[in-house]
């Protein structure tokens, strides 16, 4: 760990749920309050690339990014897909927490979920709400199986509209969701990504090598990250796909904020807007991102970080 006088920079092991699991900590201004990032995926890992659009949090939180159980530095061969369900890491979730909160003498924290992160956050939200400030969703899941199948039919209609036939066809092969393997999924959201409904510019793999940073990444992470990825969704989508929000987690007492893409189309952004509607929740809004898909946070970062910095002191107790 590098610390200076105001600063905290590190990378460390810990022990989650009777699993070695990777957290990164740093801040310029560690009498601020936590902010604790619950990465995407299953499995897209973000601590090698989250340093560089992060850095103005630095300033206002300490700002912590974790390498989930299976995904990037905390994936190992001996995890048993017996392990990996949803109720596994909202305990790892709660125990990192409350490691956070003991260690750095806080109370609570801010916590941000992003896709697959979101319905842990949301869930986090509701079971834990004596753990958190407020609760800060990117590209919230609400409804996988409804959501999968408005992003099919986005991508079609764009397809149709482009005359791509090679789209077409093999959307067309594919079906309308739930599909029957990984392989269907990976062809629809290869178009969704042509069609500009991941990303508005650029995509998610130009996306990582732009953030990058050679201090926080190696060649055997590299292939940790890709294995993590391939397990973690292997592991976890069937049960992904069947969650629904807007039924498990009908109300929160903690307040609650979607920062939405209005080109999200991976996790199509109207099911954000149905469920804010009938969230009951002491605060509720949707901060909207004009320029941005699924990826807000690194799509617009300023305005992303911005938004964060402008919580503390209203949502602090």
């Amino acid at each position: 760990m590098r610390t200076l006088a105001s600063c905290i920079d590190s990378l460390e092991k810990i022990q989650l749920g009777g699993c070695e699991q990777w957290i990164s900590i740093r801040s310029r201004q560690p009498e601020g309050p936590i902010l604790l990032f619950l990465h995407g995926g299953p499995g897209t890992a973000q601590i090698f690339f989250s340093r560089k659009p992060q850095r103005e949090l630095e300033h206002h939180f300490i700002v912590v990014n974790w390498d989930q159980r299976g995904s990037g530095k905390s994936y190992n061969k001996n995890i048993k897909q017996s392990e990996m369900t949803i109720d596994t890491f909202l305990h790892d979730t709660q125990e990192l927490i409350e490691y956070l909160t003991k260690r750095f003498n806080k109370e609570k924290i801010f916590l941000v979920g992003h896709s697959w992160g979101s319905i842990l956050g949301m869930k986090l939200a509701a079971s834990r709400p004596d753990l958190i400030f407020a609760y800060i969703g990117i590209g919230q899941i609400v409804d996988m199986k409804k959501g999968e199948i408005v992003s099919y039919n986005y991508t079609l209609q764009q397809a149709i509209k482009s005359n791509n036939n090679k789209a077409i066809q093999e959307l067309k092969r594919i079906g309308l969701p739930p599909y029957p393997d990984l392989n269907s999924a990976g062809i629809q959201r290869k178009w969704l990504s042509i069609f500009k409904g991941t990303m508005r510019k650029g995509n998610i793999y130009k996306t990582i090598l732009a953030n990058m940073t050679l201090s926080d990444v190696s060649i055997s992470y590299i292939l940790k990250f890709v294995k993590g990825i391939m397990f973690s969704l292997q592991s976890l989508d069937n049960e992904q796909m069947n969650i629904n929000l807007m039924q498990e987690v009908p109300r929160v007492t903690v307040p609650v904020y979607f920062c939405e893409g209005k080109y999200d189309y991976t996790v199509p952004f109207e099911l954000a807007e149905e469920y804010i509607k009938v969230l009951e929740a002491p605060q509720k809004r949707i901060v909207w991102f004009d320029n941005s898909g699924h990826l807000p946070n690194f799509e617009e970062p300023k305005k992303f970080n911005d938004f964060c910095i402008s919580l503390l002191g209203k949502n602090e107790a």
